[in-house]
């Protein structure tokens, strides 16, 4: 399907582009015939990948499409353990890696940057038909869970991107890892179905270790060089850029369209964005339906919004929580009683207005206070995190008299009575139920690695409330015997 979209551009633009390299459509497309026709020599049907952005992560994605061949991204920020489930769980004929991996058999690779290597697993892997992509959440529990999905579906999801962003042959910089099904759909099959270019940039040249951001100067250098038109972020990294320009750097004239999702984004931070000159859209999606459900655009943007809802799905209200139909997933590897699903029931609590989505917070996550009040966390993390000094916020209280807060600063030098005066800030703009009355302040960031947070950005509650029972607990004992004092 991709193939015969990415045949109809000039062949000589360029479709790929690296710090060392680049790539035609007429070379991308060769290097996709290549390597399927590498597939069904080897008589492969299912290929794992486990390598960070480069030019030949889209050749395999496109090449499996093409040959019709189940295709699972690796995530770089997994877990071994994870990793290992994730290959219990798919059983792939190959694993393609830039790393060495001694416990499989390794064959000739037709990448020299890339080896390749047959596993041989002797239960079935268990996958509805039509199947090409297994994108991996790591769940509640961080146990991954594999989504299947079509070409078709995520071509849907794709077209519909491109209708809605409207740039005629973008530049677009993927900051985010391709294994992420947002940037993969939306930052490589958006880019080359509107006949763009895609920039691709190591880990290392954006400032990135792992899964978290050590060096902006770095990121912040990467995205004025290239000088993208498009970017998707995540709301941490839109804190990168309000830092960068308040610190004095310039963003790319050029760019016109910066896709914000993960989680839910303030108001506050948008408009403050917005304020220095930031072209920011905040969008919603999730893995089950592809990706991207709904984003403003630039003829109808709405702070306060995740925006419209996007031409390929239709989406309801039911008993508050946002429920999508249209273009969903096939199902749970492995799982045969999720198959062929017509809906997805998001989880989230939501309004809907004029075909206009805001999302309240999460249906599984609502704090009820000991005095009856109802709180969604994610409303007041957004409005800590968009005070630009803080790289994570997670809000607890279930069952208690007043909410606390675990704190990530940006500055791990961060003085605790500034951060005490920060807080004070926030909490002048919420109610006296849902304030923050304390908060645990951390040196290091909480992360997927750690069982703490999901790969997509969201806080694992339960997890994190686990891990920090003893300082919650702390801070609630002594506001009890300060209150039995006073």
């Amino acid at each position: 399907m991709m193939m015969k979209i990415i045949n109809q551009h000039p062949k000589q633009q360029i479709a790929i582009r690296t710090t060392d390299d680049s790539f035609t459509y007429e070379e991308l497309i060769f290097n996709i015939e290549q390597f399927s026709q590498w597939l069904k020599n080897h008589k492969i049907q299912s290929v794992a990948l486990r390598c960070g952005n480069q030019a030949e992560w889209v050749f395999i994605d496109l090449a499996c499409q093409k040959a019709n061949i189940v295709f699972t991204p690796v995530p770089p920020f997994f877990s071994e353990f994870q990793i290992d489930e994730l290959i219990s769980s798919v059983r792939p004929d190959v694993v393609i890696s830039n790393e060495q991996l001694s416990f499989y058999t390794e064959i000739q690779s037709p990448f020299s940057s890339l080896s390749a290597y047959i596993v041989a697993l002797e239960r079935p892997r268990k996958l509805p038909k039509g199947t090409t992509k297994v994108t991996f959440t790591s769940g509640t529990t961080g146990q991954p869970k594999g989504v299947c999905l079509s070409s078709e579906n995520q071509v849907n999801v794709a077209h519909a991107i491109v209708e809605a962003v409207d740039i005629q042959s973008p530049i677009h910089l993927c900051l985010l890892s391709l294994s992420t099904l947002l940037e993969n759909v939306a930052g490589i099959y958006a880019p080359l179905i509107a006949g763009g270019t895609v920039w691709l940039l190591d880990s290392e040249e954006l400032g990135f270790d792992g899964a978290e951001l050590f060096n902006i100067d770095s990121f912040l250098s990467a995205i004025s060089r290239v000088q993208p038109q498009s970017l998707i972020l995540v709301p941490e990294l839109l804190q990168v850029l309000i830092i960068g320009l308040s610190k004095g750097w310039t963003a790319p004239a050029e760019l016109e369209f910066i896709a914000v999702g993960g989680s839910r984004v303030s108001e506050t931070l948008i408009l403050q964005a917005r304020a220095l000159g930031l072209p920011v859209y905040q969008g919603y999606g999730l893995s089950e339906c592809g990706s991207v459900v709904s984003i403003n655009k630039r003829n109808h943007k709405v702070a306060h919004s995740c925006g419209q809802v996007l031409s390929h799905v239709s989406v309801a209200i039911v008993d508050e929580e946002l429920v999508v139909e249209g273009n969903v997933f096939l199902g749970y590897i492995n799982d045969e009683n999720t198959w062929y699903p017509t809906k997805v029931n998001t989880g989230d609590i939501a309004k809907l207005t004029n075909d206009t989505i805001e999302i309240i917070g999460r249906k599984k996550n609502i704090i009820i206070n000991s005095y009856g009040r109802n709180i969604s966390p994610e409303w007041i993390e957004s409005e800590i995190m968009s005070l630009g000094f803080f790289q994570q916020a997670v809000v607890l209280g279930d069952d208690k008299p007043f909410c606390i807060a675990i704190l990530v600063p940006l500055n791990r030098n961060m003085p605790e009575r500034d951060i005490d005066q920060v807080m004070a800030q926030v909490n002048k703009g919420l109610p006296g139920y849902a304030q923050v009355k304390y908060q645990v302040n951390l040196q290091s960031a909480m992360n997927v690695e750690d069982g703490l947070f999901t790969t997509n950005g969201r806080p694992k509650r339960h997890a994190i409330e686990k891990r920090f029972q003893k300082e919650i607990s702390t801070i609630y004992k002594q506001s009890k015997a300060n209150l039995e004092l006073s």
